[in-house]
């Protein structure tokens, strides 16, 4: 009698306590119910580790962009954020339902899990492919939603879905459709902001995303579009409509508000910063750039959360319910995903290291001629140095004892932070040729071999106000560069996947430009050049 009523009790406490999903409780002949003897929470458990191990490769190949791209760093905030968020549903998830089929879930699982496979060989070469990004996040909530759907059917599926998708908003904009949005706000802002001076009589003409003032001219460029503040006011209004629990017009309105707000206030701030270069000259505008960014965005903020205390919400009572039908992964597919997730990495490590062994160009850096004559530190301008976003570098110019005019610019990334998004268009055919350069004849590709270092080397020659420059640029990924091509450069998907093929990790970029001006003769630059990056360059151990 004592045994039977203490198997009551240890059933009532089981039903009442938060659990992982079990088997059925097992009827006894005198109608009481026990918890059989399982091993379902082990493998529970060992579901969580596994999935945490998806999820924790993902969000380590996406930090990279976090870190380096000030326009996703609202990035970090991203997976804590989701994780409350399926905490907060998981306590009151409805009681799960078994799943109408199980071999199209199983199929999805198979089918993401091997995905990752080649993703992870490519992202190795190429870190800061979107594509792949887009990949690898896709696949892992894919994989997700196939194992929630075995676990609780339809109704888990439906439950869970939106802290799943909530992470997306972590992921990159692919290239092209971010270029579309930040050109189209640059050019509304410039267009709005030249009515307004015009309007209040201070005259203002634009030049595509360049205003024009009495005081100079006056970029609009990324940092000033407001998709900073539009990326993080869009995140932070889904979160906002799930944490208060709005409904889908009220959560739809959210949205529209903070992408409205985030367009009206950057365009204040765009004119206040415009306004203070045409009154007080443009130069003013670098002491108010970043404090008026800010501004925006704790005002986007703020505007949000304040209207999400005006609009109703639905209240969803947080219950625990014990889950009716068990959920089991068979411990083949358990072992079948932490045995491809393993074989991703390692398979990616073993390809890379073996084409390692190859010979390879040796580590260098440059010895700044701070002793020769008229050398000066040349500032990198604000602008370039957020679009280029390198760990080290600078410029620096100075006077030959030949009475010719020198200059150098010299960046290094360090590995893991790929230059090819940041330095492809930034390049002397693109970047000279838009300040009124005008490019004379091709580009010549040369191996320069300095202090016994095969060194890449790019010639081109620009003419200036009826003076020559030549221009002798330096890409360096660490392989040895092919006469006459311009591989090491190649950013299309041909030459991202031709990458991998050759086993070309990225571990490292420098960049280094050397200009000189004042010479007629091509072959007598050409000397001079190699005669001062013998005194620039040194290896490195």
């Amino acid at each position: 009698m004592c045994l039977s009523k203490a198997r009551n009790l240890l059933c009532s406490a089981v039903m009442v306590m938060p659990m992982t999903p079990q088997p059925d409780a097992v009827e006894t002949g005198a109608g009481a119910s026990i918890r059989p003897p399982s091993d379902a929470l082990p493998i529970s458990w060992m579901v969580t580790a596994i999935f945490a191990l998806f999820w924790l490769e993902l969000i380590w190949r996406l930090q990279m962009e976090w870190s380096v791209n000030p326009q996703y760093a609202y990035g970090w905030t991203v997976p804590p954020l989701a994780a409350f968020l399926f905490w907060r549903r998981w306590r009151s998830a409805p009681p799960p339902a078994r799943p109408g089929t199980r071999w199209l879930p199983i199929a999805v699982m198979i089918a993401c899990a091997f995905l990752i496979v080649p993703v992870r060989l490519v992202q190795e070469a190429n870190p800061d492919w979107r594509l792949m990004s887009w990949s690898m996040a896709l696949a892992t909530v894919l994989l997700t939603f196939a194992a929630i759907y075995l676990a609780g059917g339809a109704p888990w599926l439906r439950h869970f879905r939106f802290p799943l998708l909530f992470f997306l908003v972590a992921v990159p904009w692919p290239m092209q459709f971010e270029q579309l949005v930040i050109q189209g706000l640059m050019r509304a802002d410039a267009a709005i902001n030249v009515e307004v001076l015009n309007a209040i009589g201070t005259p203002a003409v634009q030049l595509g995303n360049v205003i024009e003032v009495a005081t100079g001219l006056i970029g609009i460029n990324e940092a000033c579009t407001g998709v900073r503040s539009l990326q993080a006011t869009f995140m932070v209004s889904l979160f906002l409509g799930e944490f208060y629990g709005f409904a889908s017009l009220h959560r739809l309105l959210l949205v529209a508000t903070g992408a409205g707000l985030a367009f009206f206030c950057n365009l204040v701030r765009t004119f206040l910063l415009v306004w203070l270069g045409a009154e007080h000259g443009v130069e003013a505008i670098a002491r108010w750039h970043d404090p008026a960014g800010y501004s925006i965005l704790l005002v986007c903020l703020f505007g949000l959360w304040a209207l999400s205390l005006f609009l109703p919400r639905t209240e969803t009572p947080v219950e625990m319910h014990r889950p009716a039908a068990p959920f089991r992964l068979p411990r083949v597919a358990l072992a079948a995903l932490l045995l491809v997730l393993v074989s991703a990495e390692a398979g990616t490590q073993f390809w890379y290291r073996m084409h390692e062994t190859g010979p390879r160009i040796p580590a260098w850096t440059v010895s700044w001629p701070t002793t020769a004559r008229n050398y000066q530190v040349v500032p990198v301008a604000e602008e370039a140095q957020e679009l280029l976003r390198y760990n080290e570098g600078g410029g620096g110019s100075w006077t030959s004892e030949t009475g010719h005019r020198w200059a150098m610019y010299f960046f290094r990334w360090w590995p893991g932070r790929t230059a090819a998004l940041f330095i492809k268009n930034h390049r002397p055919d693109i970047c000279l040729p838009a300040s009124g350069m005008i490019q004379r004849g091709p580009v010549q590709h040369k191996i320069f071999t300095i202090n016994d270092i095969a060194i890449p080397i790019r010639l081109y020659e620009f003419e200036s106000n009826g003076a020559l420059l030549h221009v002798y640029y330096c890409y360096w990924d660490g392989t040895p560069p092919k006469p006459g091509t311009s591989d090491q450069e190649n950013w299309d998907a041909s030459g991202r996947l031709r990458a991998v093929l050759q086993g070309k990790r990225e571990i490292g970029t420098q960049m280094l430009e050397l200009l000189v001006f004042g010479y007629d003769e091509p072959g007598a630059a050409e000397r001079a050049v190699r005669e001062q990056l013998h005194k620039i360059i040194r290896p490195t151990t």
